[in-house]
């Protein structure tokens, strides 16, 4: 008695399918004529995968495992807002750091750092809680003193 309904209601499956699969490929258009639907969905479906790429390297971009930073021998090491619209900016070029005062008009090279005078070079493990400001407070006295 189960097997005789399974049996059926398997047959009564399989038609139903044949007979939609017959409709639908006599309900198709020729080949060559694109609806303005068929546009919309392209279009939208450009739209949402651009929409996921952006949104993905945005991501990547604020939690910092995408940088576009090569190994180049230039790099910004600290800043120090002075006011509203001037810096200070220690800069790495080479061996040598750069201290620069920018303002909205020019850069200007206040300092070079040369050896033992260079700030970050390696952490020491009391220097590790030393902000940029105390470092260079520490420069300054030392190049005022000597």
């Amino acid at each position: 008695m189960l097997s005789t309904r399974l049996a059926g209601l398997t047959l009564g499956l399989f038609y139903t399918v044949a007979v939609e699969a017959g409709d639908s490929i006599e309900q198709r258009r020729p080949a060559g004529v694109v609806a303005f639907s068929d546009v919309l969905q392209w279009l939208f479906g450009l739209i949402f995968v651009l929409a996921v790429f952006g949104l993905c390297v945005w991501l990547l971009r604020k939690t910092g495992h995408f940088s576009i930073q090569s190994k180049s021998p230039l790099a910004v090491l600290g800043g120090l807002s002075l006011g509203m619209r001037e810096k200070l900016v220690l800069v790495k070029v080479g061996d040598k750091q750069l201290l620069l005062g920018v303002t909205p008009g020019r850069v200007d090279k206040l300092m070079e750092l040369d050896g033992d005078a260079r700030l970050f070079l390696k952490p020491e493990a009391d220097d590790d809680n030393v902000s940029f400001a105390a470092r260079l407070n520490r420069v300054l006295r030392s190049k005022a003193d000597g």
